[in-house]
């Protein structure tokens, strides 16, 4: 039996804003996005990841509140070889629905990759039942 990695199960591409954007206007990109993630990384005017929001935390924010004053600063990071059960195991521990698989070329993070909960367990799920 194969084993499920991380890299099996990612989406390349995370919708991005700027941390000194709008809620309002971040959430609108966010909308017009067709990416199936519900999430969104906030960059510093580097160009440098420095929080994320979930969809529901974006809209619940006044839409004038600036990303960085509502963002979650703390990313959460996968390595794209790890085995996906592994990876929702860790989501679970933490409490998020989403890691996000960063690179730093060149020199500081960004990211290029997010994995679901929901994206790991489907896939478990349809293994399972081929097997």
């Amino acid at each position: 039996m194969t084993t499920l990695l991380v890299r099996d199960v990612m989406t390349i591409g995370v919708p991005i804003c700027r941390d000194t954007e709008p809620c309002g206007v971040a959430a609108a990109r966010l909308l017009r996005q067709s990416v199936p993630c519900d999430v969104i990384v906030a960059l510093d005017e580097d160009g440098i990841a420095t929080g994320w929001l979930m969809r529901e935390a974006l809209l619940r924010q006044n839409p004038a509140r600036i990303v960085g004053e509502a963002m979650d600063e703390e990313i959460p990071e996968v390595p794209p070889d790890i085995p996906a059960e592994a990876a929702a195991h860790m989501m679970r521990d933490k409490g998020v629905e989403y890691l996000f698989l960063m690179h730093s070329w060149p020199g500081e993070p960004r990211p290029s990759a997010v994995v679901s909960l929901k994206a790991i367990e489907k896939c478990l799920a349809e293994l399972a039942r081929s097997a």
